[in-house]
């Protein structure tokens, strides 16, 4: 994966965040009422070359829709095209730290300080998201960006780590886990605009949620048959992707199963082997499921009604941008603006308890 790639793979993860939102929503509003957005999340395809341009990355979006990944990768791209790399890759950190903590954006900020001159930086970010789960290899010997660090005495234990990590990947459920995932969006594609245009109750909601149900069902039926076989599919068996995309399906799958599984990927989020993200979408979800506060402020849920979705209620609401950010989740402001809620910020001061 080159330099160009990645970033594409950025791109699309922004967009397929907020791709499989609305149907989440639903999800929860058909099985107790809700739907998640997750914020970069999501997310993220960050290990394979994405399918789309990379003049996706810069289209112009409409102000309420942007989320703070989308615009800080946004300024990563246009700091970059201004040969501004050392700023480039402060911006690619920060995207990092409110991505849920996805990796590839660690590789993109090392690949920029490389080009700024900055070694110390660029082995480190690189080394993290080697550690994190971002091992695709092409990605550490085709990108020029990086060529200047093949030089540096620590290369070649930043490699030697690359493929002990890469040997222990099993990549038959790496590849089948990608692609449940691709699936998965795929069938989504449409849900978004028919839910804010018609509503949830209209005949072409329903039309399309039987459409989808029918679709998810031998996903379910997959990522159910995994899980009972291996555990959790963790950052150390198939990597970064392929661990977010176990997350993604088990988002879509029922209920129970996913109260069933919650303590599996907690589990792992413990041992960094999944993104502490991933961990607080799921946990909200299953809150939400049971008639409970959310920790997060990720569940909202649509009315019969066009329209944009209203958010569930909070746990210790003042304290919620607190917890987010140690999930490495953007401000919830920003993540409701980017569903077209209104929120003004957390009520009052935040005192733990």
């Amino acid at each position: 994966m080159t330099r160009g790639a990645a970033r594409e793979a950025a791109s699309k993860a922004v967009r397929r965040q907020r791709g499989f939102v609305y149907y989440d929503v639903w999800i929860l509003a058909a099985a107790v009422g809700l739907l998640a957005l997750i914020v970069v999340p999501a997310v993220v395809r960050g290990v394979r070359a994405a399918r789309q341009r990379r003049a996706d990355l810069t289209e112009p979006l409409r102000p309420r829709f942007q989320s703070r990944i989308a615009l800080l990768t946004m300024r990563a791209d246009s700091a970059e095209q201004q040969h501004r790399f050392a700023g480039a890759a402060g911006l690619y950190e920060q995207a990092f730290a409110v991505s849920g903590f996805q990796p590839l954006f660690l590789a993109l900020a090392a690949a920029d300080a490389a080009q700024a001159g900055d070694s110390n930086r660029a082995f480190r970010d690189l080394g993290r998201a080697v550690d994190e789960g971002f091992l695709d290899p092409g990605y550490f010997t085709r990108d020029s960006a990086t060529f200047v660090l093949h030089r540096d005495g620590r290369w070649p234990a930043l490699e030697a780590r690359l493929r002990a990590r890469r040997t222990s990947l099993d990549s038959t459920l790496m590849a089948e886990l990608i692609a449940l995932a691709d699936s998965d969006q795929l069938a989504r594609q449409s849900l978004n605009d028919v839910v804010v245009r018609y509503g949830r109750s209209s005949p072409q909601g329903d039309s399309v949620f039987r459409a989808l149900d029918a679709s998810d069902a031998p996903r379910y039926a997959q990522i159910r048959a995994i899980i009972a076989a291996r555990g959790w599919p963790g950052r150390r068996l198939v990597g970064d992707e392929a661990a977010h995309d176990a997350w993604l399906l088990v988002q879509h799958a029922p209920p129970e199963f996913q109260k069933q599984v919650l303590p599996l990927l907690l589990a792992a989020v413990r041992k960094d082997d999944a993104r502490a993200g991933d961990g607080a979408l799921l946990e909200d979800r299953v809150l939400v499921a049971e008639g409970k506060p959310q920790l997060y402020g990720t569940q909202t849920r649509y009315s019969d009604r066009p329209g944009p979705p209203a958010l569930d209620s909070i746990a210790n609401e003042p304290c919620v941008d607190v917890r987010r950010r140690e999930v490495g989740l953007e401000p919830l402001a920003i993540y409701l603006q980017s569903l077209g809620v209104e929120y003004a910020g957390p009520p009052g001061v935040c005192r733990r308890r």
